[in-house]
């Protein structure tokens, strides 16, 4: 216990003169700081210390200072590995439980004060058996301030996490056809993301795109810039979000390695549960008053017509609108048209190969049990070369999130 002792509780200059000293470096030690998502403002990454699996599980934690052009011997102690930190004036940032099947992660939130951009720190890992042997990474990060998505997006930081996806409960309950969002089955999301509060509306559509071929515009609908943009395809979709790529990326708003897109279907169902696991995000069941939908069975109609201003209905514990009802979403996703979950426990998955895209929830138009939260349905790729005129039901939102293969 003693080496960590003496890194957490020493002053800076006392440790530097105890601990760091000349001296031949010692081989790699197979460890590695890894940063997980960008340090954006106002959002959360994260930094995870990898190693071997251990059969008692050690003492870990990150040191993070300025950055520091060279690495120091450490020599004396059975400290292994280069201190690449600064010697003089490191920080215990965390500690925490190293060495399970999981790596360690810590959480680092970045205030949202425009003054810090760019400014940078250095992190190193390292572990502890406790008893007598102190492993520092072989590597250290630089973990760089950037912006975040321009706040005119009114975008939700979205941590990552773990949740049941899919449902076994019927999605026509009074038809026998295929349940396509069965099995129930792990899922993982590893890296953090932000997801638009709303769908996307018929203004920020007009802006980027310079064209609205909405359904529902003009002088006779009410707030029509403020509803969903619809009739649009998989397709008008993409090319939106490539477009809000290059005009946020030129204005330094896309952190290296991410870009906007539309979500995966596993994105869009963790978002839209928020942690629940019912068959909506409101519970189990959902009514007329909840959101934009046609019909709640087995015989009640809501008695719309058309699409509601994006946020007319209240929120999912993750403060994101319209996830059940007023437009259905395009996702990311291919997919086969079969039965096709996995069965086993999965991370990050995304689905390439198939000619349907998926939609998840449903519009105005559906029943309840097409709003569900694991709902999943199509369009083949034929169809969507096809005329949008009668897709009013049709509508996206957007992510930033990490680039995809």
């Amino acid at each position: 216990m003693t080496a960590i002792l003496r890194f957490s509780l020493l002053a800076p200059a006392a440790a530097a003169a105890l601990l760091f000293a000349a001296g031949a470096p010692l081989a790699a030690q197979g460890r590695a700081t890894v940063q997980v998502g960008p340090a954006a403002l106002g959002a959360t990454t994260y930094v995870e210390h990898l190693m071997p699996t251990q059969a008692t599980p050690h003492l870990g934690g990150f040191l993070w200072s300025a950055p520091h052009p060279a690495a120091v011997a450490v020599a004396g102690l059975a400290v292994h590995g280069l201190l690449r930190v600064d010697p003089a004036n490191f920080t215990l940032l965390g500690l925490g439980v190293a060495g399970g099947a999981a790596p360690l992660r810590m959480a680092i939130a970045v205030p949202n004060q425009p003054a810090l951009l760019g400014a940078q720190l250095d992190c190193q890992s390292f572990d502890c058996d406790v008893a007598s042997t102190f492993w520092l990474a072989d590597n250290d990060i630089t973990l760089t301030v950037v912006a975040g998505p321009s706040a005119a997006l009114d975008m939700a930081a979205i941590a990552p996490g773990s949740f049941l996806m899919g449902s076994s409960v019927p999605p026509w309950p009074t038809y026998s056809l295929p349940i396509f969002h069965a099995p129930v089955h792990p899922v993982t999301i590893t890296r953090p993301f932000w997801i638009g509060r709303y769908e996307v509306t018929q203004a920020q559509y007009q802006a980027v795109m310079g064209s609205n071929p909405s359904l529902f515009q003009g002088a006779n609908h009410a707030n029509a810039p403020q509803r969903p943009v619809e009739s649009v395809s998989w397709a008008n979709a993409m090319a939106y979000c490539n477009a809000l790529t290059a005009i946020e990326s030129a204005a330094g708003r896309v952190p290296a390695g991410y870009q906007y897109r539309l979500p995966t279907e596993a994105e869009w169902e963790y978002c839209c549960r928020a942690g629940t696991s019912t068959l909506y995000h409101c519970g189990p069941t959902l009514s007329c008053a909840q959101a934009r939908i046609g019909q709640v069975i087995p015989n009640m109609s809501c008695s719309v017509s058309d699409t509601a201003v994006v946020g007319s209905y209240a929120p999912n514990a993750w403060g994101l609108h319209d996830m059940h009802g007023n437009v259905s979403e395009w996702c990311m996703d291919a997919w086969d048209g079969t039965i096709n979950y996995p069965t086993n426990a999965v991370t990050d998955p995304f689905v390439t190969t198939g000619e349907y895209r998926v939609f998840r929830s449903g519009g105005y138009i559906h029943q309840d049990w097409g709003n569900s939260s694991a709902h999943r349905w199509g369009a083949s790729q034929a169809y969507l070369g096809g005329s949008l005129a009668y897709w009013s039901w049709a509508g996206f939102r957007v992510v930033l999130g990490p680039v995809l293969p």
